[in-house]
């Protein structure tokens, strides 16, 4: 009985695989139904109207559909075979034909996915430059309208071929008033720099002044104790000079 159960749902499981493989089949010869044999294999013909793309949508949703049921079927397979429901041989058997069909579906999935995909795609380039093209119209048909318009550009120079002398005046003058401020700071960064080393000059003079006057100072100092020197000496020298006289006329002295 579960041997009956298991074949019946895998047959079942079968059956549908194989009635979404015959109506995608049928929607693929209708979606497509002349070739040319210019065309090569895997051409994208992006010229498709909307219900073409939407059969194609369709189509998706059928492979997915299909590729759901082969999966549970593939899952109740290794069930029944746990359960010992299958024996060795016809789980190898339906594991083989349930890989092939799940790859089949997989890489018929992947192109379909890509051609609605293309589709898409050129559908929204085609509304980008719809979008464009109606921009450019806008500006073109605006440029129309003020080329037409009256709108006259002067052909004669107009009265004042001079400069106005007021503005240029203005001008100069602002230039000139720029230029002199410019030129007053300059002069006074002049003059800042000029009291600054003649204040310089005049601390280097003072310092020498007054090292000058230390200097001579200290020689008068010198020179007045030197003097002083002399003179104690020479006051000293004096009444020896006396006795010495003294000795040598000793007549003169007893006669004094």
């Amino acid at each position: 009985m579960d041997l009956l159960i298991a074949s019946f749902s895998i047959g079942l499981g079968a059956i549908s695989s194989l009635a979404f493989r015959q109506i995608r089949k049928h929607r693929i010869v209708k979606l497509q139904p002349k070739k040319k044999t210019s065309k090569k294999d895997g051409y994208f013909d992006t010229n498709k109207t909307s219900s073409d793309v939407e059969m194609m949508k369709n189509e998706l949703d059928s492979l997915e559909v299909e590729r759901s049921i082969i999966t549970s079927s593939v899952r109740k397979t290794h069930e029944f075979f746990r359960e010992g429901k299958l024996s060795q041989l016809e789980f190898d058997r339906l594991a083989i034909k349930y890989a092939e069909d799940l790859r089949k579906c997989e890489e018929e999935i992947d192109q379909t996915r890509s051609i609605v995909d293309l589709y898409d795609l050129n559908s929204i380039k085609n509304n980008l430059v719809s979008i464009i093209e109606d921009k450019i119209k806008v500006i073109d048909t605006r440029l129309t309208e003020l080329s037409k318009s009256n709108i006259t550009i002067p052909s004669r120079q107009p009265k004042q071929l001079r400069p106005d002398i007021s503005n240029q005046e203005l001008v100069n003058n602002s230039i000139s008033g720029g230029n002199l401020d410019k030129s007053l700071r300059v002069e006074a960064e002049k003059i800042q720099n000029l009291e600054s080393e003649i204040s310089q000059a005049l601390e280097k003079l003072d310092s020498f002044e007054s090292r000058k006057s230390e200097s001579k100072s200290k020689l008068k100092t010198s020179s007045t104790e030197k003097d002083n020197d002399i003179d104690l000496e020479s006051d000293s020298e004096q009444p020896t000079n006396n006795n010495v006289t003294n000795k040598k006329n000793p007549v003169r002295n007893f006669t004094s």
